[in-house]
């Protein structure tokens, strides 16, 4: 019922207003998404660029690493058993949860909170690396910009960040888009749900202010993006 609300409310809003709302929803989905969870999922995803994570973090001797939207933990734990220091964060208490009871299966020190990646509590400095991976996707290109330079704020000077852009935004269910494109999906298996795909012009632009950023396709059209700030 909120999200209808939500969704009525939308259509006489600023788009200030409607981004706000939208995003709102979203947090919302994501919590009912993960409250049906209830057990870790402790199988890593099959994608050909995992491994590829790692290594570009030991080329760049990293220690403490920060994993954005982490959800239940697979890419943290992931890090940690390759001896990184690692850092977790999500919206989802209930995914924190699991990532936590994951990390304990297998005694591993990983540092899991709650919280909003698009308010980041962290002080300049904060870590050598930060992975993102499928997660700025799920934010409006205004939120994915304040993002992207608070990750540039919290990375140490010579810090590097690597993110997942999945080529999403289309396939089923129903949606309406907010103005910046951003899909705002209304159907009952994702509603509240938002889902942008990023050009590669938009993700130079995110990104443009590291000094330096690769970025090529990989799994299903994905693209892996590597950015270092030296």
């Amino acid at each position: 019922m909120q999200a209808e609300n939500r969704q009525e409310k939308n259509a006489c809003q600023s788009p200030q207003a409607q981004v706000q709302s939208a995003y709102e929803g979203n947090i919302e989905f994501w919590e009912r998404a993960w409250n049906m969870v209830k057990v870790p999922y402790t199988q890593l995803p099959s994608l050909s660029y995992i491994p590829r994570i790692p290594e570009v973090l030991q080329t760049k001797n990293v220690k403490r690493v920060l994993d954005l939207g982490c959800g239940s933990g697979w890419l943290s734990v992931y890090l940690a058993r390759q001896g990184f220091e690692v850092v977790g964060i999500d919206v989802s208490a209930q995914a924190i949860s699991l990532a936590e009871t994951w990390a304990l299966q297998e005694d591993l020190k990983i540092a899991f909170s709650v919280g909003d990646i698009a308010d980041l509590p962290y002080e300049a400095g904060s870590f050598d690396a930060i992975v993102a991976n499928s997660i700025f996707e799920h934010f409006p290109l205004e939120s994915a910009r304040a993002m992207a330079n608070r990750v540039h704020e919290i990375l140490t000077d010579d810090g590097i960040f690597i993110g997942c852009f999945d080529e999403v935004g289309g396939g089923p269910g129903e949606y309406f888009s907010l103005e910046d494109g951003t899909h705002v999906y209304t159907d009952k298996a994702r509603k509240g749900m938002l889902l942008r795909r990023y050009s590669a012009e938009e993700l130079a632009s995110l990104f443009g202010h590291f000094k330096t950023m690769t970025s090529e396709p990989v799994d299903a059209g994905s693209t892996f993006l590597v950015a270092s700030k030296s």
